[in-house]
């Protein structure tokens, strides 16, 4: 399976971001980090022992005290070959999570082109932030947080004009030219304010919300906080990462009956990359 238009197969960006897999996972050990494969990649994991053939990306998360700390040692860990790409390293960046990139390649999708920001082979790194379903501003929190990350991704130019609703493009376009008049920072501020409000509280949940947080994916995605460190390790590309071990549960909420394949026609890639280099 070929990128449109290259020569580049999936399989050798998989290998690429494999690579910086095992370069987050030097880092963790190093620091006593505890992580586990998330999503799509987890899935993977327990399915196929390594990459969902047609996936090409690799998800990993953490709970947020895990993920600063993380942070903070990339800064005198992570390899000069990668980049840590957050909010405060690349400005241009409209993500509230990081991605580790790889220096020297190109891996570009429509929506983020002209955004100016590194566009690197990447892995993804999700915090999980605290949640408080049985309270006011723990209902509020992720409404209003997903408020501002639709601002936020208004920013993104061709995110409106390759719209193909009229009159969602003619919104979106309205909404861009007047989001791309405030500073980045005076959204990125109240939005990490927002999904770090309850940093501090024990709380008996955590969520995934940096990307986005509809109804749906809170649902999916919920989990209890004291079962995060119930790990065990599985099979990925080879090598051995630690996995939750209600995995099944886990995988259940998040995709029904995983071990099923999906129609032949839905099993491609779905971030839209148009260019590659590696």
């Amino acid at each position: 399976m070929k990128y449109s238009g290259t020569n580049i197969k999936i399989r050798d960006v998989q290998k690429i971001e494999l690579e910086i897999l095992l370069e987050f996972d030097r880092i963790c050990k190093k620091n006593n980090i505890t992580y586990q494969l998330f999503a799509g990649t987890l899935l993977g994991a327990i399915r196929h022992k390594g990459f969902i053939p047609w996936d090409d990306d690799i998800d990993v998360c953490m709970l947020r005290k895990d993920y600063e700390k993380f942070i903070d040692c990339c800064k005198k860990d992570l390899d000069s070959k990668y980049f840590l790409q957050d909010r405060n390293s690349d400005k241009n960046t409209i993500l509230q999570f990081a991605k580790i990139r790889k220096n020297n390649t190109i891996f570009i999708n429509h929506m983020e082109k002209d955004s100016g920001m590194h566009h690197g082979i990447y892995i993804d790194i999700f915090p999980l932030d605290n949640v408080k379903l049985n309270s006011l501003f723990g209902l509020l929190q992720p409404k209003l947080f997903n408020m501002l990350y639709m601002v936020s991704i208004s920013r993104l130019e061709n995110r409106a004009k390759n719209t193909k609703n009229l009159f969602n493009k003619v919104v979106r376009l309205a909404f861009y030219y007047l989001f791309k008049l405030i500073p980045k920072s005076l959204i990125d501020k109240p939005m990490q304010s927002i999904l770090r409000i309850y940093e501090n509280v024990e709380t008996k949940y955590v969520n995934h919300l940096t990307n986005g947080a509809s109804k749906e994916r809170l649902k999916k995605y919920l989990r209890e906080k004291e079962s995060f460190y119930n790990i065990m390790e599985a099979e990925f590309e080879g090598h051995l990462f630690p996995i939750p071990m209600d995995y099944h549960d886990v995988l259940t909420k998040n995709y029904g009956d995983y071990m099923k394949l999906p129609p032949e026609e839905k099993r491609h890639p779905h971030h839209g990359i148009f260019e590659v280099k590696i």
